[in-house]
């Protein structure tokens, strides 16, 4: 059983508009195996997820009974669901919607201290291998925990899927009908402005995707709800990408064109630059538009990638400086002594710059250590639980 959680979760489109409806319990479950599905999967998996994972505070003796009957529940939930093209799991012209199970298993184990849990096989197209279909929605593991309630996590991958449309309207029974909500249920606008959108728009603020909604009506009755957002950089705040084959996605997802993306492969590809300097551009660009300094972020993005603009800065944050500790500064006052971190020089050997390229590397680490650093004079150290590498003159 795994039980590691990636980083990035997928969905297919079919699945983020079918109708089905969680308690928040059961939400954090289906987060929870989504996180744990790998992108080159070819069937699911069974999976254990802790009790702390579902359960943020367990006082009081109901924690695990409520556990147990959200299990039961999910054994019988089923999805209405839109059905695909068995080859090309593409969305038909013209749809056909089927009830399917989601869950083959769901079980509270005592002795594991958690749930363990596995999908229904039935819904392997709307899950695994997606980039077959084409037609699937990525989003950061991170931003979607942020969300508490089941109708915002909802809500939030509806606008997701059209992240780089910016827009998006959905007629006020069509989003009814794929949230749960029945008819029954708030049914005065008013109270589901406040239950469902609002609540929505407070949480999903907190997101890489906030939002802000225009009401449109026929006569006095509201009909639509236009959905405006705008895609944040949520990768920026990471030092580097999670893996080299992912920066394109964080892009894409972001609003960069394809076209662009080729671009900047090359550029990747002929050493004008690393990998982290994709994810430091992020980062500064997130920041700016969070200040109201840009309006786009895509192109600013692709700017400073194509011009290389930022590349200076880049390399200034992550080159390696002789940094002095408290505790040899009486030595100092005798002999030259110069030190640098074992984890920065790690970042610049996994990550050498376009002049470090034109080098021949070392195969290893250890290799690269004995050419460069060793050879030259400069010894290991231990310092307060981390490694040094100091060379006295």
């Amino acid at each position: 059983m795994e039980n590691t959680p990636e980083r990035r979760i997928s969905q297919h489109n079919a699945l983020i508009n079918a109708r089905f409806s969680f308690v928040p319990l059961q939400m954090r479950l289906f987060v929870a195996l989504l996180s744990r599905i790998d992108f080159d999967d070819v069937d699911f998996k069974e999976h254990l997820v802790p009790l702390d994972e579902l359960i943020f505070d367990r006082r009081g003796g109901s924690a695990y009974e409520q556990v147990d009957e959200m299990c039961k529940g999910l054994t019988s939930f089923t999805l209405y669901i839109e059905e695909l093209e068995e080859k090309t799991r593409k969305r038909g012209r013209k749809p056909n919607y089927t009830y399917i199970p989601l869950m083959a298993e769901a079980g509270y184990r005592a002795d594991l201290g958690g749930v363990v849990a596995s999908f229904n096989p039935k819904i392997t197209p709307y899950l695994l291998q997606l980039r077959e279909s084409g037609n699937f929605t990525m989003a950061d593991m991170q931003e979607v925990l942020k969300l508490k309630s089941p109708q915002s996590v909802r809500i939030y991958w509806l606008l997701k899927e059209y992240s780089g449309f910016g827009r998006r309207t959905i007629s006020v029974d069509d989003l009814r009908f794929v949230l749960g909500i029945e008819e029954h249920e708030y049914p005065r606008f008013s109270n589901f402005k406040a239950r469902i959108l609002d609540k929505a728009q407070s949480e999903i603020g907190e997101t890489d995707i906030p939002f802000t909604y225009e009401l449109e009506r026929e006569g006095k009755t509201v009909a639509r709800i236009k959905f405006l957002f705008q895609q944040l950089a949520a990768s920026a705040t990471k030092k580097t990408l999670p893996r080299a084959a992912e920066w394109a996605d964080a892009l894409a997802e972001i609003g960069v064109s394809q076209r662009s993306i080729t671009t900047i492969a090359n550029q990747l590809e002929s050493g004008e630059y690393d990998v982290g300097y994709i994810s430091f551009v992020l980062r500064i660009v997130e920041g700016q538009f969070r200040k109201g300094k840009i309006k786009k972020p895509a192109g600013a993005i692709y700017k400073a990638l194509a011009e290389k603009y930022l590349l200076e800065d880049y390399r200034a944050e992550t080159k390696p400086k002789p940094i002095v500790k408290k505790e040899v500064i009486k030595l100092i006052e005798k002999e030259s002594i110069v030190a640098y971190k074992m984890s920065e020089v790690r970042k610049m050997y996994d990550n050498p710059g376009p002049y470090a390229q034109r080098q021949k590397r070392a195969d290893t680490f250890e290799e690269h250590l004995q050419q460069i650093y060793l050879k030259d004079g400069f010894n290991v150290e231990n310092r307060e639980g981390e490694e040094w590498l100091v060379k006295s003159s």
